[in-house]
């Protein structure tokens, strides 16, 4: 059938397929591998090997005729990988060194020789750095001057001063600059008011995305925006959130000329703002401002909406709200009187995706529901949306707000709704950063109402593919039961914030008897599926596990065949029923954990997956071992399940 179709189908074909299923079709013949060829080496992905040696890097890539039609080049660590700081963090003192055949050790370099007298050996580099460099400039030194279209470096670090000079004087007309650094690197003067990097001679970028930038990089960043701010269609900022000691530092890391005393007193944060969108007092008059004619896509995390010290306020005429298609703000402060003002215009929306992420747990009660309200406000005001992500603090009635999600049945088909409550333990390390609500803000009374009849449950009228709720198992069946005569949802994510997963008991998997068995194991007593083990795993328990021995014997067959702890009961019913004869036919997955920052939590992760045709209904794949439904889902729902992440993509340190 394939052979019969045109060539330029065929093409056409090829451009939407992404890398593995293309790869797949081009080894299925020789005449399809000629075809897709050209598609296969639009964009190059860099990987170190092993990932958590981000200089070890082949310097010199495939073949040219390969390299010919690379398009697209990407600085990644790897699918997995989660470094969390910058190379330098772990790299090593040395004497310059080419290293471009071979790998830096740490035997060889001043720090582990204890050189410390004299300088004989030549200058002293950072050698992982380095390496990572000299490698990194041969390789682009490979492609041919303007070959280049678009350019990614998420390697969480420091990005080398030799790649950028290169890719502004051999690929200044690049339309997609995407980096991912470290915030809080300090291997460098980051103190003196000027920045190590030279952006100025990109003038053609229709897509700019930032991730963790240095302080005295929003000067860069600012000037970047202004200067390509008509022709942007896509702009990501994520700025990420540090103490209060580190906040007066950063905010003195920019030189500005006027008066840089009382500009020291002003965030940096702000100060990126100010200077982004143009809101300093002379710049009051809307003509005066940055705009975004074609702006299609604005991501902005932890970015202030408005200038605390001018008073003035990002608005709609910045933004040409016909154009816009993709919004999210994340922790941004004044989000709200900028949600507002894009009421107030009155300009007909056609947003497909919206993200709200509030995450000020400390807040009064009466804030927590102008918030709220203001975000079914939104809501309400618009139609189309097909993928929705709200993120809220505080005792909403979940009910209530899908009643505004409802609103959007026609095209709805994702949605991720997270909610969090404060912490009322004062003792406990992590309350300030609050709990998942276990029911959603969801009563008793409530959750009989719909129970007896699911029609009087909003998601009722919502035919989604993919689910995200922050919700307890032995409360999910109730909710979810209006999709059990449907046959849309594919995909549920039993959303699960990481960083509270100490001091709160996960909701999927049975740590307390995880460590029962094992200790009895550790003591060499027999664990089988007998009776023999149910006094000693239960006799010196820190809580109370009352299993019958045929919990006990499931416990112990789930660890062998999955190599995962035991499940809670409470969700070994309910993923029972849910993939059962009287539950919903349609599931395909189970997310369980916190994959915001996808790999970060892999040890409490979990997906379970339907089985069909034996004696169980599922079985349970952890994100340590990984595997092909892991890849599956992540590519497909990738998104939503990394929606609303609360934490830094780097951790403060230092």
């Amino acid at each position: 059938m394939l052979a019969s179709l045109p060539p330029e189908i065929l093409e056409n074909i090829c451009d939407k397929l992404n890398g593995i299923d293309l790869q797949r079709l081009s080894l299925t013949a020789k005449w399809l591998h000629k075809v897709a060829f050209r598609q296969l080496w639009r964009s190059m992905t860099i990987q170190p090997y092993p990932e958590s040696e981000r200089h070890c890097i082949s310097p010199y890539g495939p073949s040219q005729p390969c390299l010919q039609y690379t398009r697209e080049l990407r600085f990644d660590p790897g699918v997995d990988a989660d470094p969390k700081r910058c190379i330098h963090a772990s790299d090593w003192l040395g004497y310059m060194g080419n290293w471009t055949e071979k790998v830096p050790l740490h035997q060889y370099t001043w720090e582990a020789r204890g050189d410390s007298f004299g300088l004989e050996g030549g200058k002293l580099v950072r050698v992982k750095f380095e390496c990572l460099a000299q490698r990194a400039v041969i390789l682009l030194n490979r492609f041919n001057d303007g070959q280049l279209e678009s350019f990614s470096w998420n390697y969480t670090s420091c990005i080398p001063s030799e790649i950028l000079e290169i890719l502004s004087l051999k690929h200044c007309a690049i339309q997609s600059l995407s980096l991912v650094t470290d915030p809080f690197c300090s291997r460098f003067n980051r103190w003196s008011r000027t920045a190590d990097i030279d952006l100025s001679a990109f003038h053609n970028l229709r897509r700019l995305i930032w991730k963790a930038p240095m302080g005295c990089h929003f000067d860069n960043i600012a000037s970047l925006v202004k200067a390509n701010a008509r022709q942007l269609e896509e702009l990501e900022l994520e700025l990420q959130g540090w103490s209060q000691d580190r906040e007066s530092r950063e905010s003195t890391v920019i030189h500005h000329e006027d008066n840089p005393e009382v500009w020291d007193k002003i965030p940096a944060s702000t100060m990126l703002a100010r200077q982004m969108f143009g809101l300093q007092e002379a710049a009051s008059e809307a003509a005066e401002r940055t705009c975004f004619p074609n702006l299609r896509s604005l991501k902005f995390t932890r970015v202030p909406l408005r200038d605390e010290n001018t008073g003035i306020q990002v608005t709609t005429s910045s933004i040409n709200l016909n154009a816009l298609r993709h919004l999210s703000l994340r922790m941004c402060a004044y989000w709200m009187p900028f949600l507002s003002s894009i009421m107030k215009s009155q300009t007909p929306l056609q947003l497909k995706t919206l993200e709200i992420l509030d995450f000020y747990l400390d807040m009064p009660h009466e804030t927590a529901k102008s918030k709220a309200a203001t975000t079914t406000e939104f809501i309400d005001s618009f139609k189309g949306l097909e993928e929705l992500t709200v993120s809220i603090c505080g005792p909403t009635s979940s009910l209530q707000f899908w009643e505004h999600v409802a609103g959007h049945a026609a095209s709805l088909k994702r949605l991720v709704y997270h909610q969090s409550i404060t912490d009322q333990d004062e003792e406990l390390l992590n309350s300030r950063l609050g709990r998942d609500s276990s029911d959603l803000g969801i009563s008793s009374e409530d959750r009989n109402c719909i129970r007896k009849d699911p029609s009087q449950n909003p998601l009722s009228r919502l035919n989604l593919e993919f689910i995200g709720l922050t919700c307890a198992p032995k409360y999910l069946k109730d909710i979810l039961l209006p999709f059990v005569a449907k046959r849309s949802l594919k995909v549920l994510h039993i959303r699960h914030t990481g960083m509270n997963s100490g001091p709160s008991a996960s909701w999927v998997f049975n740590h307390a008897l995880e460590l029962k068995i094992t200790e009895g194991e550790n003591k060499g007593v027999p664990i089988d599926d007998t009776t023999k083990s149910s006094n000693s795993l239960n006799d010196d328990a820190e809580e109370d596990v009352y299993l019958s021995l045929e919990e006990l014997a499931t416990a112990v067959r789930e660890r062998r065949e999955w190599k995962t702890p035991p499940l809670q009961q409470s969700f070994r019913e309910f993923a029972k029923w849910a993939f059962g004869s009287n539950g919903i036919k349609s599931l395909e997955y189970i997310v369980a954990g916190d994959l915001s920052h996808w790999s970060r939590y892999s040890a409490n992760n979990a997906l379970i997956c339907r089985v069909v045709g034996g004696e169980r209904r599922y079985r349970v794949s952890s994100q340590e071992r990984g595997g092909p439904e892991w890849r599956d889902v992540k590519s497909r729902y990738g998104s939503a399940l990394e929606a609303c992440p609360v934490e830094n993509i780097v951790p403060e340190y230092n």
